[in-house]
């Protein structure tokens, strides 16, 4: 789905938090993508989406968990995640990822075990990939062997700072 398509379709609501700012997009069925404080943003892509708050955001307690999680905190809400365009095992992957409790890691292959495919680990790491809405789908807690950081989407760097968050509980 390209930008056009997504400003036809969904809202955008930024919430500021100590980690920075993440917008999240979605339409009233869900949220479609959270962008990480990192991620860079094309110019004027913000700008293309309309502002949340017109709209009433209808899961504010995502905002305020999403500031606690900078601090820290766990995730405990549950919110409707829209897996459009996902394939069977992405969903399946993704579905795993969920599984992972806070403040641990599982391997790619770990994942692939989990699901009955133990050669799986390559394809579990390009379903991973694909995660719009990363925290949420907690796919930095993904990975390689030994606990080695491989892969994701807002760099290792980033990925590292949400392991090391997570081991920090208050």
């Amino acid at each position: 789905m390209n930008v056009q398509q997504e400003r036809k379709q969904y809202n955008c609501y930024e919430v500021e938090t100590v980690l920075g700012l993440f917008l999240i997009y979605y339409n009233d069925e869900g949220i479609y993508r959270l962008v990480l404080p990192s991620n860079p943003i094309i110019p004027g892509y913000k700008s293309l989406f309309s502002k949340g708050a017109s709209h009433g955001f209808p899961w504010p307690d995502l905002e305020s968990e999403l500031k606690f999680y900078g601090k820290g905190r766990i995730i405990r809400g549950t919110y409707p995640l829209l897996n459009l365009g996902y394939s069977e095992w992405t969903k399946n992957v993704l579905q795993a990822t969920l599984s992972i409790p806070f403040g641990e890691t599982r391997s790619y292959k770990q994942i692939a075990e989990q699901l009955g495919r133990p050669s799986a680990a390559r394809a579990v790491g390009r379903a991973v990939s694909c995660n719009r809405t990363p925290i949420l789908i907690p796919c930095h807690r993904v990975v390689g062997q030994k606990g080695h950081l491989v892969g994701f989407s807002s760099g290792l760097l980033w990925k590292q700072r949400l392991l090391d968050l997570e081991q920090h509980v208050p």
